[in-house]
């Protein structure tokens, strides 16, 4: 137990590390990740024992719910009205014809049976919403590339899974006639996206209630509560045959743009889990990756990746958004920021592990393309926008690290107004209220009121005072004689 702990925080901190060093030097910081498991597996310095194909699709399927969840808690509805049109076509027809485009790479440079060549170009269809939300976090780019670019690797997934258990199927039962293999594709289809649409719909809405609903008794519950209904989204969703992943990431986009108690704390609990995931996930699938198998396979593995860079994804991105009024630098930063990360490697371990399947050289072909897309278009993705002219100026912070700030050095505090106050039919503007400090809310009769200069408090008003930590005492000063609460920080 302590030689697994130890090895577990000796991951973590590599991991942490890695993603320091990544953000400051512009490196990709997966592929640190990567190399961390290569290093510790049997492939390098035989550190940690060999982890097992089921026990690796296992930590990916939790990974990738986690991240999808973490990704839509920040999209907004919004910006998915803005993009939904060429974020669903680049997820449907885009993945189709990427697909297809690799399936035959694989199937002439791997030489592989036509099911297992199939199940290749599908998993390398899917772009990896770990890796995009990972590489384009932060980055300044047009707000329309942002929307569509998060928007399809979240909603691409289910496509990916779709394809694969067809294949999965149809490799084990038969084709058939060509009128029962359209019904079974276009009944499979429907039922998998519609129960996903659903199960997501209703466990983002019965996660909201209890968010809004459920008074506990401490504040650290509610990341808590939202990571039950993370799991539970995608488990309704499977246990009636749908689309688990797409649940997910709808149910996350419906409770983060509903009223939410605790937000900043749910926010930034799914963040930290979320890049936990991804070290965890990303060194569990270096320690599977042994380089001495890989070079039985070097030259094809090596058309692979470029096929996929240069032959699929632009064909997909330019096929699939004609007529959207993408510009030409548009389209080709799409084409170039369609990173592939953990899920291919996902879908192969789902391929392989089905009964009666061989693996082959499916899984060593996988990491020529994944170590390919995140090193090669990780480093240039940022340059390359630069060259384009896609930047634009945008706050030094994000949103959560200002709250951050402002968390720090500032407090909200209760004060009630007693009967015979002094105050009472005072006007605000004539009240000295320290420096930095802002009456921002009168509760009245269980009515809220926004306070103007000319607003006149009243006996029993509740008034929520925000200020500068410093100005406590002087806070406490001015209102002395008032009912006045404990000081908290902003939530």
């Amino acid at each position: 137990m302590e030689s697994f702990l130890l090895l577990l925080s000796v991951i973590l901190l590599a991991g942490v590390w890695s993603a320091r060093v990544g953000n400051r030097f512009g490196f990709p910081v997966l592929i640190g990740f990567v190399a961390i498991g290569v290093l510790l597996g049997p492939g390098g310095f035989g550190i940690s024992p060999l982890v097992s194909l089921s026990l690796a699709k296992s930590v990916g399927y939790v990974a990738l719910i986690l991240i999808l969840f973490e990704g839509g808690l920040h999209t907004s509805v919004t910006r998915i009205r803005q993009a939904w049109l060429p974020a669903l076509s680049l997820a449907t027809f885009g993945v189709l014809i990427s697909a297809v485009m690799m399936t035959f790479l694989a199937y002439y440079l791997l030489h592989l049976p036509f099911y297992a060549a199939a199940l290749l170009g599908v998993a390398f269809s899917s772009t990896d919403a770990a890796s995009v939300f990972s590489i384009l976090g932060g980055q300044p780019l047009r707000q329309r590339l942002i929307d569509v670019l998060e928007v399809e690797s979240g909603t691409n997934d289910p496509m990916a899974f779709f394809l694969t258990l067809v294949l999965l199927q149809w490799s084990v039962h038969g084709v058939g006639s060509p009128w029962h293999a359209t019904w079974y594709v276009v009944g499979t289809f429907c039922l998998q996206m519609f129960v996903g649409l659903a199960a997501g719909l209703i466990a983002g809405y019965l996660g909201s209630y209890a968010n809004q609903r459920v008074k506990l008794d401490t504040g650290g519950l509610y990341p808590t509560l939202s990571l039950a209904f993370a799991m539970l989204s995608y488990a309704i969703a499977e246990l009636f045959h749908g689309s688990g992943f797409l649940s997910v990431y709808v149910a996350s986009v419906v409770m983060g743009n509903r009223r939410m108690e605790h937000r900043y704390s749910i926010m930034r609990f799914h963040e930290g889990l979320s890049w936990t995931m991804h070290i965890l996930m990303f060194v569990v699938l270096g320690l599977q990756l042994v380089p001495a198998t890989l070079t039985g396979i070097l030259w094809p593995g090596l058309g692979l990746a470029l096929g996929a860079l240069f032959i699929a994804r632009p064909a997909a991105v330019w096929i699939s958004t004609i007529g959207m009024g993408f510009s030409w630098q548009e389209k080709n930063f799409l084409t170039w920021a369609g990173f592939r990360g953990a899920v291919p490697i996902v879908l192969v371990l789902t391929a392989i592990l089905a009964p009666g399947y061989t693996p082959g050289t499916m899984m060593s072909a996988v990491f020529f393309v994944v170590i390919a897309s995140t090193l090669v278009q990780g480093w240039t993705v940022k340059p390359l926008a630069q060259k384009l002219g896609l930047l634009e100026p945008s706050p030094s912070e994000g949103l959560l690290e200002l709250v951050a700030i402002a968390r720090e050095n500032a407090i909200v505090l209760p004060i009630e107004i007693t009967e015979g106050s002094r105050l009472v039919h005072l006007r605000m503007v004539d009240i000295a209220f320290p420096q930095n400090t802002l009456c921002y809310a009168i509760v009245r009769d269980n009515k809220v009121i926004v306070p103007r200069g000319a607003t006149r408090l009243q006996a029993s008003d509740h008034l929520l005072v925000l200020s500068d930590r410093r100005h406590n005492d002087d806070l406490r000063l001015l209102f002395e004689g008032e009912l006045i609460g404990a000081p908290a920080f902003l939530p």
